[in-house]
């Protein structure tokens, strides 16, 4: 019975750990991300509840980790309730992000900035900062508009020639929100795939060790 038990605390010890690092990962993304969207937006609802998400993974591995070393069946079994939660949470996560257009969600979010490019101009020149862009569709929009090309067009606010960016933000904005949608994925099915792991393991655990406090009784 020592040699399960002990096989089953090492397994669940290794994905928790997994865990906590892919939880911090996430939260870790989603604050910078959150540095750079705009409030009230999709985007942003979207990254705090990432960050959410994140938080709760990271503290369900904690209670894993005190749960397997301390082998209490009461936290064990608080263990897996905490799984089953974030697993109901995850799959809704993963089916909503395949049912959403986050790329066409990013241009909506941008031209409703462009719209207004005077009142918006500080988030504006935060994305051609971030993602080395001018403009909607370039720096020409802007000589359109009659008005100077701005110094957040330029690499590290130098008004250099050569250091103009010529990409439109609008394009930029999209490419930047198709590479999350896959990094997203990735992590959202890979932390499902663990948490589902954790889930099978703990669930032995709790009934292995639920057997033996019978066991012991009779």
């Amino acid at each position: 019975m020592a040699c399960p038990t002990s096989f089953l605390k090492g397994v669940l010890i290794v994905l928790n750990v997994l865990l906590s690092l892919i939880g911090v990962t996430l939260i870790a993304l989603s604050v910078y991300e959150l540095n750079s969207s705009t409030p009230g937006t999709f985007e942003h609802i979207a990254i705090v509840v990432q960050i959410f998400v994140g938080t709760f993974v990271v503290l369900t591995s904690f209670l894993g980790c005190f749960a397997t070393a301390r082998v209490s069946l009461g936290l064990v079994w608080s263990y897996v309730i905490c799984l089953l939660i974030l697993l109901c949470l995850q799959i809704y996560i993963i089916a909503a992000a395949h049912s959403t257009d986050y790329v066409e969600r990013s241009k909506k979010d941008f031209l409703a900035l462009w719209a207004d490019p005077k009142a918006n101009a500080e988030r504006i020149s935060i994305i051609e900062q971030k993602y080395s862009c001018c403009g909607q569709m370039g720096s020409h929009d802007y000589v359109l508009m009659g008005r100077g090309i701005p110094i957040s067009c330029f690499k590290a606010f130098e008004r250099l020639a050569e250091y103009l960016f010529t990409d439109g933000c609008l394009q930029a904005v999209q490419a930047h929100a198709t590479d999350n949608v896959a990094i997203g994925l990735i992590i959202k099915w890979l932390l499902l795939l663990v948490e589902f792991a954790a889930l099978g393991a703990a669930t032995h655990l709790g009934i292995t060790v639920r057997n033996k406090l019978r066991r012991e009784r009779f």
